[in-house]
């Protein structure tokens, strides 16, 4: 038993990396440049399906069943009870004298009876304080509501700020692209220059760092849109890359 667990928790483990690395991958083929992004009110929409709007949703559906019995509670000061019996009633008995033998006779009858009783108990204090502890349930029940509207707005700024900076970091990602392909452009024509003797390895060593420069700053841009939409999924329950 101590060895199938490791196993397990390592099979567990295994399994969450290797999807971590299909997302990842999967974005990495993307271009961010043409991507689009689902509208926000269908963000709104689907971000209902998280389960903390599953817990608020099932702790009012409790708190609605509480309130149907405690409008039924006056039910209870009311008590009825009966009862029925059926069977045969039998006597055996037997007689002698001086002048007549010894007999014995037998007899029966059937009965059937039935009982019914019923009594009213009524706690005055506790029918009185009946209106309110409907209107405290009722209360429980409103309370728990706002909780849940309460979270979804909160929701729905987590998701507008996401949504804000994801579309922020994709228009510079353009630009991030245009300078990439430019600096990648002019160091080829400098690599091409140095061939030929018309440059220095000065110029050709800054046209090199310019270009890494420019490669990083792109791919910095692109790793913080995979972590935006990666998080914009996980806020709004939206497949957008991980599909």
């Amino acid at each position: 038993m101590k060895k199938i667990i490791p196993i397990f928790l390592f099979l567990i483990t295994f399994g969450l990396l290797s999807h971590g690395q299909n997302v990842l991958q999967t974005a990495g083929d993307l271009d961010y440049t043409k991507l689009l992004l689902p509208s926000l009110e269908e963000l709104f929409e689907n971000a209902k399906r998280s389960p903390s709007v599953e817990m608020f949703e099932s702790k009012m559906m409790e708190q609605d069943n509480l309130l149907k019995s405690e409008k039924r509670s006056w039910l209870k000061y009311f008590k009825v009870g009966g009862s029925w019996q059926y069977g045969n009633i039998g006597v055996n008995s037997m007689f002698t004298d001086q002048n007549t033998p010894l007999f014995y006779q037998y007899s029966g009858a059937k009965q059937n009876a039935l009982f019914v009783s019923s009594t009213v108990s009524v706690p005055f204090d506790d029918v009185f304080d009946r209106s309110n502890r409907v209107k405290r349930q009722k209360m429980q029940r409103r309370s728990t509501e706002l909780e849940m509207e309460k979270w979804f707005d909160e929701q729905k700024v987590r998701i507008i700020d996401s949504y804000v900076k994801l579309t922020n970091a994709m228009s510079i990602l353009k630009k991030k692209t245009e300078n990439l392909t430019l600096t990648e452009a002019q160091l080829k024509t400098v690599e091409a220059d140095f061939a030929n003797g018309h440059a220095g390895i000065s110029d050709l060593n800054a046209a090199k760092k310019m270009e890494v420069e420019a490669y990083e700053a792109y791919k910095l841009t692109e790793s913080t849109i995979t972590a935006e939409l990666l998080h914009l999924e996980i806020l709004s329950r939206t497949k957008i890359i991980s599909k």
